[in-house]
């Protein structure tokens, strides 16, 4: 004698179709934090300084390449991720002091020449109420790249080391 199967209750095919609807969901989920992730750095471009042991250090930038960004920088920022920063481009090379008024984290400020070499590095605190300090280089640049306070330090950059732009 063959035992006969009994269909599946109709509670029982709600429960399936509510699990294979939460699975789709967490599939969903899963893949757009993945894309996410890959583009955490959109519209950011990337920059390499290799430092003096040879090491590539990728930075994702923003560029300030005119006046109301050059002036703007960083301002009212309350975070900046490790692996970011703002680059500045001047028109021309000079001795471009900084300060950072209404700049909410500190900062180190990588000051480079025409050929992207490092001339000068320094490391500045937030400034909320006048007066603030100037920050002035020893060297005039072209570029300044702004990143968090201690980047330098923790990835062995110094005067000297090359940034591309890729």
């Amino acid at each position: 004698m063959r035992a006969l199967m009994k269909p599946n209750p109709p509670e029982a095919q709600k429960k399936d179709s509510k699990l294979i609807y939460v699975l789709i969901a967490a599939a969903i989920v899963v893949i757009a934090i993945f894309l996410l992730a890959q583009n955490s750095h959109s519209g950011k471009e990337q920059i390499t300084i290799t430092n003096s042991a040879g090491k590539q250090v990728n930075i994702y930038v923003e560029v300030a390449d005119e006046w109301p960004e050059l002036q703007k920088g960083l301002m009212y920022r309350e975070s900046l991720p490790e692996d970011e920063g703002m680059l500045f481009i001047f028109p021309q090379s000079g001795n471009y002091p900084f300060w950072m008024k209404n700049t909410l984290i500190a900062l180190d400020a990588i000051y480079m020449d025409a050929n992207g070499t490092i001339v000068d590095i320094l490391q500045m605190e937030p400034c909320i109420s006048d007066p603030c300090t100037d920050y002035i280089p020893d060297a005039e640049a072209l570029y300044v790249l702004e990143v968090n306070k201690g980047f330098s330090e923790r990835h062995g950059i110094k005067e000297g080391d090359r940034m591309m732009l890729k």
